[in-house]
């Protein structure tokens, strides 16, 4: 195995893919390599569900991988920052056309607690604990990663993460609404699948504009363009046969299979 460590994909069903962090080596590191495939993965998502996970541990991800931050000084005006990898990561799984569901096992630090922030969903084992050392390792931490985490985890406890670099544990998340769920470790997986079947139960044009607009909101939107992109949406979804599908559904009392369209 690379000391790059590496993200491996599986296939689990048809929609339905899991995203494995997996640099055993170094507790699960994000090495600029595994960020660079989560971005590129994260952009050529087209309406799965993804389930973004670690390898088997104590640890689900260490943070960024320290070996592979420069030194020396970053001063020069095109210089890229030493965490651009992580900003772009998050920023493309922010963006991607997919649902992506984070479930989190074990000691979660920096880069980690950051990519569990940026899924849509956060599904947890009792015992998970999130920790930012930025201060204790002179870190400024990037302006978008910054509200980002108090988007999710609330304005006291980002400010414990990035102030005091205090390790928060699941029930204090799960409380803080950071997390959808908390599950007993050994059956964490099944119930992140369970969850992620259920997501793919509904109809496309429906957790897509949804998606979209809860996505808008959490960044303090909607813009006027995002709402008449989303009132476009609607009136579609009106005209379309997955809505005539979801009234036979209900009428005849069956599970409604949507196509898409």
């Amino acid at each position: 195995m690379s000391d790059e460590g590496r993200l491996i994909e599986t296939v689990l069903a048809p929609g339905l893919v899991r995203w494995t962090i997996s640099n055993p080596r170094k507790r699960n590191a994000l090495s600029p390599v595994m960020l660079a495939a989560i971005e590129a993965g994260a952009r050529a998502l087209r309406g799965e569900v993804v389930l973004l996970d670690a390898a088997p541990g104590p640890c689900f991800c260490a943070g960024f991988d320290l070996d592979a931050l420069p030194e020396g000084q970053v001063d020069a005006p095109t210089a890229a920052a030493p965490d651009a990898p992580l900003i772009t990561a998050s920023a493309a799984l922010q963006a991607c056309d997919a649902l992506v569901v984070a479930v989190v096992h074990g000691e979660v630090f920096g880069a980690g607690v950051e990519l569990v922030a940026a899924c849509d969903l956060r599904l947890a084992a009792h015992g998970v604990r999130f920790t930012v050392p930025a201060a204790r390792l002179g870190v400024v931490y990037h302006a978008e990663g910054v509200a980002l985490l108090q988007r999710v985890f609330g304005p006291a406890l980002a400010r414990r993460l990035l102030l005091a670099a205090e390790a928060i544990g699941a029930d204090e998340a799960h409380r803080a609404g950071a997390l959808l769920g908390l599950h007993p470790p050994d059956e964490l997986a099944g119930a992140a699948e369970a969850f992620a079947a259920r997501l793919r139960q509904g109809a496309p044009q429906s957790l897509r504009a949804h998606r979209d607009l809860l996505r808008a909101l959490d960044r303090g939107g909607p813009t006027a363009e995002q709402l008449a992109a989303h009132e476009q949406a609607r009136r579609l979804a009106y005209t379309s046969e997955d809505f005539r599908e979801g009234r036979a559904a209900a009428r005849e009392r069956r599970a409604p299979r949507f196509r898409g369209s």
